[in-house]
């Protein structure tokens, strides 16, 4: 083995796990579910409010129904969407079945009930998650389904869309064999370079500019659109939330003023100057597994425009990942 692949090796092993990585038996399997909800979702999309629960009944397949609790959750759906994002809370936590050891699940709907563009927009989404989840072990797990909602609160009205379920943060530490961060604000020093590397790169890739790995929203655990977990000796970033991304493109995706680019479809490299010797590496990692990438993103259930327009978007990265001049003027030339 050349000395250039023992050090890709050796990167490669830091985003591994050595722990335990069985997953719960909803993550167990990539196929996709037929699930359905009943609710007041007349009442629940209506008031919109973080702090109530509603009543809701959860069936799927031959498994007996369950008596679960929805939230909604998210703040820029939350607020634009016709379905926010929701949080399923199992007041009794299963202790068989599918759903076993669930105590609380996000799940990703689609933005509006109708319309072959939102429905793009899910997939596509669910497929960011599928392709940092072929980097890196240290990935939320998610879950693909098409979701029948029933609207009790509305003459039984009904209307079936694709959603997805992610793991829960306190389920995926456990798996991983870490701990849950729950500092508001972190250093850069307590980043582990590596992977932090990876996630910041992955957002790259993916034209994420909505994140932060140093502070969380309000007063919440850090940090944005990231959760930390403690794997000993410093703390490893798992993103979520890449419906902003340029990749995605949605109607409603808009980057942040202050970074002085105009649409997300314009990458902008997020990463830490302290970490630019861990690009050659991040790179290397991301073209050994540059077939698996575009799997995740050319899931056939989107449509041919969109994955056509996402696998040019790809193209676009790895031809800057394959020129010297551009990763130093596009890349470690931009970090902060």
């Amino acid at each position: 083995m050349s000395a250039q692949n023992i050090k890709l090796f050796v990167f490669v092993s830091l985003l591994t796990v050595c722990g335990s990585t069985v997953a719960d038996p909803l993550f167990a399997s990539r196929d996709q579910l037929s699930i359905s909800l009943a609710a007041d979702f007349k009442t629940m999309f209506r008031e919109k409010d973080k702090s109530k629960q509603y009543p809701a009944r959860f069936l799927q397949g031959s498994e007996d129904p369950i008596d679960v609790m929805l939230e909604v959750r998210g703040n820029f759906r939350l607020e634009n969407c016709q379905v926010p994002g929701m949080r399923v809370i199992f007041p009794k936590k299963p202790k068989e079945g599918l759903f076993e050891n669930q105590k609380k699940l996000k799940l990703v709907a689609q933005c509006r009930k109708k319309g072959e563009l939102y429905q793009d927009y899910l997939l596509q989404e669910y497929a960011a998650y599928q392709g940092y989840e072929a980097l890196t072990d240290i990935s939320f797990q998610t879950r693909l389904m098409e979701a029948t909602y029933v609207d009790t609160g509305d003459k039984d009205n009904a209307w079936t869309n694709y959603a997805f379920f992610i793991e829960d943060k306190g389920r995926m530490a456990k798996r991983l064999e870490m701990k849950a961060v729950k500092d508001n604000r972190v250093s850069r020093s307590a980043l582990a370079p590596a992977e932090t590397n990876l996630a910041v790169m992955y957002q790259y890739l993916v034209g994420n500019t909505d994140f932060s790995l140093l502070k969380g929203e309000g007063e919440e655990p850090c940090c944005h659109n990231a959760k930390l977990l403690d794997k000993g000796d410093a703390f490893v970033p798992v993103l979520y939330d890449f419906d902003l991304s340029g990749i995605i493109n949605t109607r409603y995706a808009a980057p942040p003023t202050s970074l002085g680019i105009n649409k997300v479809t314009q990458r902008l490299y997020r990463g830490f100057c302290d970490n630019n010797a861990q690009v050659p590496k991040t790179l290397q990692h991301l073209q050994a597994n540059k077939d698996a990438l575009y799997a995740a993103f050319m899931d056939e259930r989107i449509r041919e425009k969109a994955r056509k327009k996402m696998s040019k978007f790809l193209d676009k990265f790895f031809e800057t990942a394959a020129s010297q001049k551009h990763i130093e003027t596009r890349i470690t030339g931009k970090c902060r």
